[in-house]
């Protein structure tokens, strides 16, 4: 086991946290800093069971893209006055917008229109819950999806979880447990199966 001191972890500018006193004696979720933490007991609730039929294979998500921003580099430029003091300080604060490339956008946009079709207005769940995932690509049973236009598996996974963000699970950060596979099939699909993680 590798392990890391301290001085080496200041170093890489990671602060321990300070002690805490363990919540699980009271049983109630563990609270601190900004973090709730469930128990790991039985949750109630039914598996959801979903089966996409897509147009072309699964897509995995894209990177998202960053680009100047244009208006406000103008904007900054003339707002300054020609001192590049100014124009620097201006840009400090950012001078670049970040946005998910539309074809992302549109393959998650359609795996939540089919996610809400099938499972109609039931609540998302809001325990930690698990999810298999298989992804069929379109070609012969007898071979693996390993092709580089196939897609990687946990990006293929991440625009999936997306999609169903605030749909079947509240937030994807619920997502505990999760099994994913690629396989061929005769018809490109997407077979997701969510449920309350088991202790």
């Amino acid at each position: 086991m590798a392990m890391i001191s301290e001085a080496q972890a200041r170093r890489l500018g990671i602060t321990r946290p300070a002690s805490r006193r363990s919540a699980q004696a009271s049983g109630k979720p563990k609270r601190g800093r900004g973090r709730t933490r469930s128990e790991r007991k039985a949750y109630d609730g039914d598996e959801i069971r979903i089966v996409i039929a897509l147009p072309d294979d699964p897509r995995p998500k894209e990177r998202p893209r960053t680009v100047p921003d244009m208006g406000l580099l103008k904007n900054a430029f003339v707002s300054s006055g020609g001192n590049l003091g100014v124009f620097l300080s201006l840009i400090s604060k950012g001078f670049s917008r970040t946005y998910t490339p539309a074809a992302t956008r549109n393959y998650e946009n359609l795996i939540a229109f089919a996610v809400r079709q099938a499972i109609g207005p039931r609540p998302p769940f809001e325990c930690p819950v698990e999810t298999e995932i298989s992804f069929v690509l379109k070609g012969d049973s007898g071979f693996w999806p390993t092709s580089q236009a196939d897609g990687d598996a946990d990006n293929l996974e991440k625009a999936v979880l997306d999609a169903m963000n605030g749909i079947v699970f509240k937030d994807d950060r619920l997502v505990v447990r999760s099994v994913r596979e690629k396989v061929c099939g005769p018809e490109p699909q997407i077979r997701i199966i969510v449920r309350p993680a088991l202790p």
